[in-house]
Order: C-alpha cells, then structure tokens, then sequence
C-alpha cells in the first residue's frame, strides 16, 4: 500500500516552500506516481521524491528533470532553484532533519521500497544526459559533490499533451537554455578518445558523459561510455530518435558519428555541425523531412488579434516559426523574430504556434509568417514555408516566396535555440 508523503510547512525555510511547490506541480500534472516519473525524468523514484521531501534542497539538474517531466516551465523554476539556494545560504536552512541519512522511499513505491531503494548511478548505467551546446548549457551544478556527478538523464515530458504556443500576448516556456561553457578536456585525456583525422567537427560531452550505441536510438545498446569534458571529433550525423533536454525541454533529432562506428545523440554534447553538413545514414536512422506545409487560422475567441500557425509535413521532427512585419515583397534584409521552436508528438497533428498579430509596431503593416522544419535547436533543414498575414484580415494568409537569402535567415531566426527574452 503506498504511504503518504512527509507533511511539509512551506513557512519553515526556502527548501520546504520549494518542496511544497514541487509538490502541487505534480499534483496539477495529475498525480503521476514517482516511478512514473521516473521513466520520462531519467532519475529514480526515490531522487524525485526526495527532491520533493522538504529534507534537502535537490540539485537543479534533478529539480528541472522532475519540473519537464510535470510539465513545468523550467526558465521560471531555475529561477526558483537560485532563490531558494541563495536564501538557504542566508538562513542557513538545510530543510528537514530526518534520524539518518538515507534517502527516504518514494511515497508510492509499495512496502519493502526502503530495501531497495535505488543506489546512485554509475558511469556505465548512467542514461542519456540533458543536452547541452557550447553557446547554450549551464554548467552541472555542484560538478565537485557526490550529487552533481550522478547521472544526467533526458526529460521526456510525459505530462504535457500537445498544446498551442501562446507568443506575443502568451509567452512561450520551456525551451530556453542559457549558461556558462564546461570546462573542456583534450582530446585523448583522462579517458577521452583520439581525434581521428577524418573528423569534420567537434563537440564536447556533458557532465554526466556520453553513452556511444550501435545506432540512433535509446533502444540500442550502450558500446561504451564517454568521460565528461572530452572533446570528441565526429564524422558525421543521421537522423534518429528524439531526444529532450530536460533543463530546456528543447528536443533533437540529431545522432553524430563516431570513427570506427557507433554514434552519439546531439543531446549530451555540446557542439553543432557544421552549417550545411548534411545528414548521412547510420543504423535505425530516420528520413530527414521531405515536404512541408504551413496554415494559418484566425483566432477569435478573445479581444486580440491573433492567429494559430499549423505546420505539418512528411518525417517532421521539430518545427521553427519565425515572423516579420513588412510586405513579403520588401527587398534586402529583414528582422526577423521566433515565435516558437516546437516539438512535433504527433505527426498527423504536426506543430502548433499562437501569434499575436495585433502586436506589430505599425497597425495594419503586413506580416510574414515562416515555417521551418529543423532537427533541432540552430539545425534548419531548409525547408521553409511562408505566408503573409495583414492583421484586419488574419484568416486571410496569402502564400508567399522569399528570396535565397531571406530563406537562410528566416529559417535560422525560426530554429534558433530560443532565449528567456
């Protein structure tokens, strides 16, 4: 029978008002066991409950797998986590004083839970870790402690259904990455593998390390295991099974190849190929996507202007939107500015962005709208669609045909990795 958490006073200190608050998220998410949560966080039952136990305040790596995996807004959470570490530091507040030190069973996890609670990871068993880019990571926090080297796992969000993108008058949450660079390590040291000679770029590994498998899935079996801070050369990339960033919950699509076989998900490595590479074949890779189509639905249903962008298309993994303001005719450069980098769960459904057209600095100027289908956060395909949209007229969307050069910046602005601002 699954026993009751631990009561938690959010008045006591900063660690058991956030504990308390970690809490009512999960509840709002619909009361998703821990070990349910466990399969989309990427941590055990018992870190998560722990994390929401009021006895100590988590790391932010597990707090932000425990926030996407409830479907959270993880910029506001980090926020959170930083508060509620600095005010600790202040108080002195270490949370609740339980008898010993052992992490106390998750609440749902069934009799006997306490002798068989999991033991913190190791290296070999660790699973994929967050995805980082060197312009876009924060460093593991508490990289020197015991707990910030336990394993960094993916964040499937499991407790979000596919939901319209609110930008413009609805921000959009959940997929920004901000932060320092990792120290790297050169290549060949502490365990990290040679530079082969045919490599065609690089990247370094996040801090939990990286598993290298037979192909690009999760499914695949891990052939061995990247230290972290290794700069890594590859020679190449596929298309392969998504992967989520569960401090941005920014999802990728992208596996690079490693000489001599096996390959790496984009997630836990920080680095892109290079513009223009395209993407070659590797084991149980997926097509890259072939054709691209973009609607555009006035919304009605409150005071403002506004409009649903709808992009679907064959092999669609992850779609950028990005918009303008002046006609679509207007030579030279334009400004352009994302609306959404969206997940696309749902293939038939495809992917979905709310624009507020009313919020155009001249009222009345025409608005291009652009589609883009991406493998990732700063990974256009090329594949662009646009329309252009006058805000007295939203359902009315004519499609348009931008110049090469438009194309390029369009599809970078609507794929780029998105910012908090």
């Amino acid at each position: 029978m699954a026993r009751s958490e631990r009561p938690v006073d959010p008045t006591a200190g900063p660690v058991q008002a956030l504990a308390y608050d970690l809490r009512k998220l999960r509840a709002e998410a619909g009361n998703p066991t821990y070990r349910a949560l466990a399969r989309s966080a990427g941590y055990s039952a018992s870190t998560l409950s722990e994390a929401a136990g009021g006895m100590r305040l988590p790391t932010l790596e597990v707090l932000l797998a425990y926030v996407g995996a409830c479907g959270g807004d993880p910029i506001g959470w980090r926020r959170r986590w930083h508060e509620a570490a600095a005010a600790q530091q202040q108080t002195g507040d270490t949370g609740l004083h339980p008898t010993d030190d052992r992490a106390e069973p998750p609440a749902d996890a069934g009799p006997g839970a306490a002798d068989r609670a999991e033991p913190p990871v190791g290296v070999a068993d660790r699973a994929e870790p967050p995805v980082g880019v060197a312009d876009r990571a924060e460093p593991p926090v508490g990289a020197g402690s015991a707990t910030g080297l336990m394993s960094r796992r993916w964040a499937v969000l499991v407790c979000v259904a596919a939901a319209t993108v609110a930008v413009g008058i609805v921000a959009v949450t959940g997929l920004s990455r901000s932060g320092d660079n990792p120290a790297r390590s050169p290549a060949g040291a502490a365990g990290c593998p040679g530079a082969p000679a045919e490599a065609v770029f690089s990247g370094v590994t996040y801090g939990g390390g990286a598993h290298v498998r037979g192909g690009a899935t999760r499914d695949e079996p891990v052939l061995r295991t990247i230290p972290p801070h290794c700069t890594v050369g590859f020679t190449g990339y596929c298309v392969g099974e998504k992967v989520y960033d569960n401090t941005g919950g920014t999802p990728d699509v992208r596996w690079f190849k490693l000489a001599g076989g096996g390959v790496v998900s984009s997630a836990v490595i920080h680095g892109n190929p290079p513009r223009g590479l395209r993407a070659s074949d590797c084991p149980h890779g997926r097509p890259v996507p072939s054709d691209l189509a973009l609607s555009v639905v006035a919304d009605n249903s409150d005071d403002s202007a506004s409009v649903t962008l709808q992009a679907t298309g064959r092999d669609l993994h992850v779609v950028g939107f990005t918009t303008s303001t002046g006609a679509a005719t207007t030579p030279g450069r334009r400004t352009w500015r994302q609306v959404a980098l969206a997940d696309v769960p749902d293939p038939a459904v495809g992917a979905r962005a709310r624009l507020a057209t009313a919020a155009t600095p001249q009222a009345g100027e025409p608005v291009v709208v652009v589609a883009a289908a991406c493998l990732g956060g700063d990974s256009p395909t090329g594949l662009v669609r646009a329309r252009q949209v006058r805000p007295a007229a939203p359902g009315r969307a004519v499609p348009v045909t931008l110049d090469p050069g438009q194309q390029a910046e369009a599809a970078a602005s609507a794929c780029r990795y998105p910012n908090g601002g």
